[in-house]
C-alpha cells in the first residue's frame, strides 16, 4: 500500500510547481503591460509639454512683435522645428515643437485687430475723466510638439494682446 502511495506525492508537486509557474508568467506579463502603458502616456506627456513650450514662445512673439495687431508673424514649422532641451536629458531623442496650421493658414494668426476694451490695461477710473479705451489683438495660436519616436499633441491657443493708439 505505500507503494501506491508514494509516486502521487510527485504527481502533486509537478502540478503545483506548474500552477505556480503559469502564475508567475502572468504576472510577468501583466508587469510588462503596465510598462508599455507607462511609456505611451510618459511620450503623450512629453508631446504635450512640447506643444505648451511652443504656446508660450509664440506669446512671447506676440509680446514682442505686435505694432498695430496686423502683422504677420514667423513661427517655426514643421520643417524647421524647435528642439526643446538637450541630448544629456533626452538621450533617445529631443522634443521638438512647430507651429502646426491648417493649409493655408498661418500657425500665428491675428483674428481680430480691432477690440476696445474699456478701462483696461491699468487705466484710472477714479479721476472722472470717463473710460480709457484701449486697442487689443486677439491671436489665434496652434502649435504641435512631437517626441523623438512619433508622439505628437497639439494645442490650439487664443491670447489677447495690448496694441498702441489708445483712446
Amino acid at each position: 500500500m505505500r507503494r501506491r502511495e508514494s509516486g502521487s506525492a510527485l504527481i502533486i508537486t509537478v502540478l503545483v510547481m506548474l500552477l505556480l509557474g503559469g502564475i508567475g508568467i502572468s504576472a510577468l506579463d501583466t508587469v510588462m503591460r503596465d510598462q508599455q502603458v507607462a511609456g505611451y502616456q510618459n511620450r503623450s506627456s512629453t508631446a504635450f509639454y512640447a506643444a505648451e513650450a511652443g504656446v508660450a514662445a509664440a506669446k512671447d512673439i506676440v509680446r514682442r512683435n505686435v505694432l498695430s495687431g496686423t502683422e504677420r508673424l514667423s513661427f517655426a514649422d514643421s520643417a524647421t522645428p524647435v528642439l526643446l532641451s538637450d541630448t544629456s536629458t533626452y538621450p533617445y531623442g529631443q522634443p521638438l515643437y512647430y507651429g502646426s496650421p491648417k493649409p493655408g493658414e498661418d500657425a500665428v494668426q491675428s483674428l481680430d485687430h480691432s477690440l476696445k476694451i474699456a478701462g483696461a490695461a491699468g487705466s484710472d477710473m477714479r479721476q472722472g475723466m470717463g473710460p480709457s479705451w484701449n486697442n487689443f489683438a486677439l491671436w489665434q495660436i496652434r502649435v504641435a510638439g512631437q517626441t523623438a519616436d512619433g508622439a505628437v499633441a497639439k494645442i490650439e491657443a487664443v491670447t489677447l494682446n495690448q496694441v498702441p493708439g489708445g483712446y
